[in-house]
């Protein structure tokens, strides 16, 4: 009952930050729920047709069959919801065949492969140590094990979108900007300089009071829909109450925590910027314009010297423990010399793009 709640809550968050994205439209959203729930029944037909037939087979024969169409399945049923959910303007540029992809977005696959590979071997040495703790870590092997094979295929495949989004505005940009040495470096100092100044958005002992009545849902519904006595209970809700402070704090201690990090990361990026149709790509970061998890607000010109482009983009991220959130992101984009006529472009391309952005770049 309770994983039925919790599930309605979080379907609820995330139709909710679906129906705030431009992209939405009641006519694309009702074809993808329909071909979404064929996929799971078509995946749960196949589930209960290996199970019969693996009925008088041995456990091993039974077990590997019905896993092998378990991830099989979940794999079918990601990508084909995928691609019958993410609309047209979202989707990367074709490219030419003879051109090869950067591989800016699908390094970040790599670094997740590598992290897999460790944690697996781990837990495979592990499994050599006998007693109980032999399978405690054969068992987190395997979990470890089950979500390489179902996240890296998809990483992979949505970073690759990204890249070819990204080789297709680099070979044809509305407008690429390139900056000197000196001017990159005075740039990222002042971006740092500003990230610095920015005050706390959370503060345990101002802001505690926030979490009250979320607390009190979360206990709520774990005092009358878990079973069980307060003695396991207890714990885990102080565990749980607990991290979301943890994360509460930490992620809004303010921009003097992040300045120095962010320093270092704009100065070994690329001194330059492209803005395309599928998004903009700066400070060694790929931005879309629309996506079904992003999308721009608005584009305006930030007249503090040095001039840039301040874009606000939001962006929906899944919240296991309540509605999907929509985090703001702010990119600025140092502008050069002599750039009225690029400005110009920008805005014209932007506005047939985002229409329903707010764009006052001219």
């Amino acid at each position: 009952m309770l994983q039925l709640v919790f599930a309605i809550f979080l379907m609820t968050g995330a139709w909710a930050a679906w129906r705030r994205n431009p992209l939405y439209s009641t006519r694309s959203t009702l074809r993808s729920a329909a071909v979404a729930l064929l996929a799971i029944a078509g995946v749960i037909v196949l589930i209960v047709a290996t199970v019969n037939l693996t009925a008088n087979r041995s456990v091993a024969v039974a077990a590997s069959a019905l896993a092998a169409v378990i991830v099989f399945g979940t794999l079918a049923l990601i990508f084909i919801i995928q691609a019958v959910s993410v609309p047209k303007e979202s989707k990367p540029a074709s490219v030419p065949h003879s051109v090869t992809l950067v591989t800016n977005n699908r390094r970040k696959v790599y670094t997740w492969l590598k992290v897999f590979a460790i944690l697996i071997v781990a837990f495979a040495l592990g499994g050599l140590i006998p007693g109980v703790a032999r399978y405690v870590s054969l068992t987190l092997g395997g979990l470890a094990l089950s979500l390489a094979i179902i996240l890296l295929p998809v990483l992979y495949v949505t970073n690759r979108g990204l890249d070819q989004s990204l080789t297709a505005i680099e070979l044809d940009p509305w407008v690429h900007w390139q900056y000197t040495p000196e001017q990159w470096q005075q740039w990222s100092a002042v971006q740092a300089a500003r990230l610095e100044a920015t005050p706390p958005s959370f503060v345990l002992r101002r802001d505690w009071r926030r979490f009250l009545f979320p607390f009190a849902i979360i206990i709520g519904g774990v005092a009358f829909f878990v079973p069980g006595s307060w003695l396991y209970k207890g714990p885990y809700l102080i565990l749980i109450c607990a991290a979301i402070l943890t994360i509460a704090t930490l992620s809004g201690r303010g921009g003097a925590a992040h300045a120095a990090k962010l320093h270092a990361k704009l100065l070994q990026a690329a001194p330059e910027a492209y803005f395309g149709r599928d998004g903009i790509f700066c400070d060694g970061v790929f931005s879309p314009w629309l996506n079904v998890s992003t999308y721009l607000l608005s584009a305006a010109i930030d007249q503090r010297e040095p001039r840039s482009i301040l874009l606000r983009f939001d962006r929906s991220v899944p919240n296991p423990y309540g509605p999907t959130q929509v985090i703001p992101i702010h990119q600025s984009v140092l502008i050069p010399a002599n750039a009225g006529g690029d400005l110009a472009r920008l805005q014209q391309e932007l506005t047939a793009r985002c229409p329903k952005a707010q764009i006052a770049l001219a």
